[in-house]
C-alpha cells in the first residue's frame, strides 16, 4: 500500500475471534451499510471514523471459515454509519451491514472470498486492503479438529472434540515464530461442514491440511496411532500418503506409542475427499482402550502429540 508510505498512519492488526472478548455485545438492531461507487482507482476499503476514535478504539476480526470481516468502533454514536458512506475500494465486497450496543458499533461484511486484511488507520478514517492469503504467506497449514462422525462432520456436544481442538492450540502456540501462517477450521458446534472445511483449505492455497481425530473400535484392546489419506489424491514428491506417513511416524516417536500405519480414507470423508491440496487424518490414539483414552486425558501427553506433529510439519517442508 504504497500511499500509506507516504503518510502518518497507524497499522491495526487483526486479532483472533476468540481472544476479542466480545462476547458481551448485544446488538439492538442490524441495519445495512450505505456504499458509495469508487471514483477512482483505490486500492483500500475507506471506512469514515467519527471524531475522536484511536486504534485503542478499534477491534478487528477476521471470521475467515465465514469469510466475514468484523470491525468494533467503541465511542461511535448508534446512527453514525445511518448517513456516513463507506467508500473506496469495495470489489470482493458481496455485502456490509452494521449493529450497535450502547457506545459500541459493530461492521460486518461479507466477503466473496477467503482474504488477509491490512488495515491502516489515518486522519480519521481506516483504510482495509482485502489480500489472498498466498500473496501475504510463503507457508500455510490448515488444522482441523474433531471427533469424525459417519458423514465426515464434527459430532456436536462431544467432549472429545474439544480434546483434539486443544491440541490445535497447542500445536499452535509452537509454530508461532516458524514463518508458517496456520489457520484452523473451528470446533464443535462452531464448526463448517466437512466439505466447507475442505473448501476452505482449497481457498486459501494450503500446503497442508491436517485433521486430529480420536479412534474407537468395539476392540477394547486395540490402540496406536493411524492416519488417514486420500488415495484418489496424487502430485508427485509430496502428497497426502506421504503427508500421513510423515504423521503417524513423528507423533508415534513423541508419544512413545504404537504406530498402526496409514489406511485409505472412507469415500464419506468429505474432508480429505473434497481437499485438492494434500491432506491426512492423524488419529492419535482409542478412547476405547482405557489406558490410551487416560493419556489422552492428560495435558503433558497432549503436549507430546502437539511436539510430533510439529516435527512431522517440519519435515514436510524439508521434503
Amino acid at each position: 500500500m504504497l500511499f500509506f508510505a507516504k503518510h502518518k498512519a497507524i497499522v491495526i492488526g487483526d486479532v483472533v475471534p476468540e481472544q476479542t472478548g466480545k462476547e458481551a455485545f448485544q446488538p439492538e438492531g442490524e441495519q445495512p451499510l450505505r456504499f458509495r461507487p469508487n471514483s477512482g482507482e483505490a486500492s483500500a476499503l475507506c471506512i469514515p471514523l467519527e471524531a475522536g476514535t484511536k486504534a485503542e478504539n478499534i477491534v478487528i476480526e477476521n471470521h475467515y471459515m465465514d469469510k466475514q470481516f468484523w470491525i468494533y468502533i467503541e465511542g461511535t454514536s448508534p446512527y453514525y454509519y445511518a448517513k456516513e458512506a463507506i467508500s473506496g475500494n469495495i470489489a470482493g465486497i458481496e455485502e456490509g451491514n452494521y449493529e450497535y450496543a450502547g457506545d459500541t458499533v459493530l461492521l460486518k461484511f461479507g466477503l466473496d472470498d477467503v482474504y488477509e486484511c491490512k488495515s491502516v488507520l489515518e486522519e480519521g478514517r481506516l483504510y482495509i486492503e482485502f489480500v489472498p492469503p498466498r500473496e501475504v504467506y510463503d507457508r500455510i497449514v490448515v488444522l482441523d479438529a474433531g471427533v469424525l462422525t459417519a458423514a465426515g462432520d464434527f459430532a456436536e456436544g462431544k467432549p472429545e472434540a474439544e480434546l483434539t481442538y486443544d491440541i490445535v492450540k497447542r500445536l499452535r502456540k509452537l509454530l508461532d515464530g516458524s514463518g508458517i501462517k496456520v489457520y484452523d477450521t473451528g470446533t464443535g458446534s462452531n464448526a463448517a461442514s466437512a466439505s466447507d472445511r475442505a473448501a476452505f483449505a482449497n481457498a486459501v492455497g494450503a500446503d497442508m491440511l491436517i485433521s486430529i481425530r480420536l479412534n474407537e473400535s468395539d476392540n477394547a484392546a486395540r490402540y496406536g496411532i493411524e492416519a488417514l489419506y486420500n488415495a484418489e489424491y496424487f502430485i508427485p514428491a509430496f502428497g497426502g500418503v506421504e503427508l500421513a506417513d510423515n504423521l503417524v511416524r513423528y507423533v508415534t516417536i513423541a508419544a512413545s506409542g504404537r504406530g498402526n500405519g496409514l489406511f485409505m480414507a472412507e469415500e464419506t470423508d468429505d474432508l480429505l475427499k473434497k481437499a485438492e491440496v494434500p491432506a491426512a487424518a492423524v488419529l492419535i490414539g482409542y478412547t476405547s482402550n482405557r489406558q490410551e483414552n487416560a493419556l489422552l486425558q492428560r495435558a503433558d501427553y497432549r503436549d507430546r502429540i502437539a511436539e510430533g506433529l510439529y516435527d512431522a510439519i517440519l519435515a514436510a517442508y524439508e521434503e
